[in-house]
């Protein structure tokens, strides 16, 4: 056998061997931030990131940076329709929809889901 065959079969079976890794490999973690105002002024820069595991996804969610947020301000989390007060950081597992939104225990309202 020539050496560009051993080349050619060698290059061949690198390619198969990467293919099928990327098959079995799950997908990598995507993230996102958005500055959040409150309801009653002051902001938040809200950070999210997410790994589809096959079925649902898997993630976290952090504050990126300082809050100007007044005390009264409180995260919730909404997970596949739940709704739950939130620390401003957590993780979550096999949830297929996922938003935050803040709120503010004085004025009672809420800002739009994020």
């Amino acid at each position: 056998m020539s050496l560009n065959a051993v080349k050619k079969i060698g290059a061949v079976l690198a390619a198969a061997v990467g293919i099928s890794l990327l098959a079995v490999t799950p997908a990598s973690a995507a993230q996102q931030c958005s500055d959040l105002d409150g309801p009653a002024g002051g902001s938040v820069r809200l950070c999210k990131s997410w790994n589809w595991d096959g079925n649902d996804y898997d993630g976290k969610w952090w504050t990126d940076g300082p809050s100007s947020l007044p005390t009264q301000t409180y995260l919730q989390r909404r997970e596949d329709g739940v709704v739950r007060n939130s620390a401003y950081s957590g993780s979550y597992n096999d949830v297929s929809k996922i938003a935050f939104r803040l709120c503010d225990r004085l004025q009672g309202g809420c800002t739009g889901w994020w």
